[in-house]
């Protein structure tokens, strides 16, 4: 704790204050000149990030798949449905189903007189008293035996969840405990669907098996035949396409790259119409998507590039800070950040590689134009050109986006990609990356120099500082030794004169 001024009257506190005041100005100064550099690595970070989005949308347009997309409609959805894969093709299709593809079953149902909780125990008991579980081997979906182990604890409800919860078997049951009766369905469908057992099953669960099933495995050569067909097997669908009578294992199938789904039967119906078609909205969309977000960004980009320099809105000291509300804080470094980036030569040159890509494209043949000069380079569509260029021309419209030569994308997707990539790497090594986790940019070094800098300067104030208080100490040191000399003066003076 330091105390002045009570021998001179000075006030050296606020004579400090404004000595220390004048002598942090080039601190300051170094302080704006670090926070100036900040915001720009900022504003260049924001660009960046606004090109990486635009680059995305560029980068999709470069594959041919972006302009193949096919839409599929039926014409009663609620019995036939269809999707188009990248290999569909234009087309359509008439189909008539007379019966779906059905799953393999295996029901058992018990009789009055059967203690269906007492099924397992009892032919694990029947096994043998060393016997503590019963194992039945279901065929997997990957065609090898899937054990399902069961315990004396284990009822015909169990059995069934822990068929259910296998995912391996493949089979979905059900055991209804109301009706007394237990069903297991596979999951395929077709003829070749069907509940198969295999010779791991042991002799409680043979049991188990027979009682459930009627099936006595140790009949069966599982010598010739791995596993062995229980219940009904599953039926293929039938149905006729275009004319054509055919059959599938399953109720989803493909053909010609569509996906078709069966739902049911069309018996008393017409013939459900399938129809496989360019998908001109969709591209359309996809067109307009990148149009719409180059629009977006090259008038900020532009913007920010003649932004006014307001360069009596410097950054704001931490003392500067305190002495301001946040709403003027926020307003205040608002007009200071404005025009960080103008006259940017990076930027400018983005901008120009990508308007040069533009001019020098076929966009104006599918109704795709730039505006005037004073919109620098926006384009405009024209929904109705473009959409006939894309219905008609669909391989012109692509050529224009992905044309190859010699392996290469030269269409106009391939290069602003490349424009893209090349300034937002420029942009990299100015001002870095957020997720770099050490800034090795441009930007980076500088703002650590003034770190550096600042660091050193204000140990040199601390010190300059500390000097002043000792300066003054001492000064106040001597006046009172002064002062107390001539009160002893005084003294002796008053006592001569008696």
């Amino acid at each position: 704790m330091r105390i002045s001024g009570l021998a001179s009257g000075l006030d050296i506190e606020g004579m400090l204050e404004d000595i220390m005041r004048a002598e942090r100005i080039p601190v300051d100064r170094l302080y704006r000149q670090k926070v100036k550099a900040e915001w720009k690595r900022d504003a260049y970070r924001d660009v960046n990030t606004k090109l990486l989005q635009l680059r995305t949308k560029a980068f999709d347009l470069r594959l041919q798949g972006s302009f193949s997309t096919r839409k599929v409609t039926s014409s009663n959805p609620s019995l036939v449905t269809a999707t188009a894969t990248g290999k569909a093709v234009d087309g359509t299709y008439e189909i008539s189903v007379a019966s779906l593809a059905s799953s393999g079953r295996v029901e058992w149902r018990a009789s009055e007189d059967v203690d269906v909780n007492a099924i397992v125990t009892d032919a694990i008991a029947e096994a043998g008293s060393d016997v503590e579980k019963a194992v039945i081997a279901f065929e997997g979906v990957d065609g090898n035996p899937v054990l399902v182990e069961l315990t004396k604890n284990d009822t015909l409800a169990s059995f069934a969840a822990k068929i259910n919860s296998n995912k391996n078997l493949g089979l979905n049951a059900f055991y209804d405990d109301v009706k007394k009766q237990m069903v297991i369905t596979t999951k395929a469908t077709g003829a070749s669907a069907s509940v198969k057992l295999g010779e791991d099953t042991d002799a409680a669960g043979r049991a188990i098996v027979s009682e459930l099933f009627g099936v006595d495995l140790d009949g069966h050569d599982f010598q010739e035949q791995a596993f062995v067909s229980i219940g009904t097997a599953g039926e293929n669908a039938q149905l006729t396409i275009n004319g054509l009578a055919t059959e599938r294992e399953s109720n989803t199938f493909e053909i010609n790259g569509v996906n078709i789904t069966l739902h049911g039967p069309t018996e008393g119906t017409s013939p459900v119409r399938v129809t496989v078609e360019r998908d001109v909205d969709a591209v359309y969309d996809r067109i307009k998507g990148f149009v719409d977000l180059y629009n977006e960004i090259i008038t900020e980009l532009n913007l920010k590039l003649r932004e006014p320099v307001n360069r009596s809105y410097e950054p704001l000291t931490e003392a500067e800070r305190d002495e301001m509300n946040e709403k003027d804080i926020e307003r205040w470094e608002t007009a200071a950040k404005s025009g960080l980036l103008r006259s940017d030569s990076i930027i400018s040159r983005i901008l120009s590689d990508m308007r040069m890509a533009i001019s020098g494209s076929d966009l104006a043949k599918v109704g795709i134009k730039t505006g005037s000069w004073q919109e620098y380079g926006r384009l405009h569509i024209d929904e109705t050109a473009l959409k006939e260029a894309i219905a008609e021309d669909p391989d012109g419209v692509m050529e224009i986006f992905t044309r190859q030569d010699g392996g290469e994308n030269v269409g106009l997707a391939g290069k602003l990609t490349k424009i893209l990539d090349d300034g937002m790497e420029r942009i990299s090594s100015t001002a870095g990356k957020a997720s770099m986790p050490y800034d090795t940019s441009y930007l980076g070094e500088q703002i650590r120099r003034y770190e550096s800098r600042l660091e050193a300067m204000e140990d040199r104030l601390a010190r300059v500082e500390n000097r002043y208080w000792n300066q003054f100490i001492a000064m106040e040191r001597a006046l009172s030794e002064l002062y107390a000399q001539s009160d002893w003066l005084y003294q002796q003076l008053a006592v001569l004169q008696g």
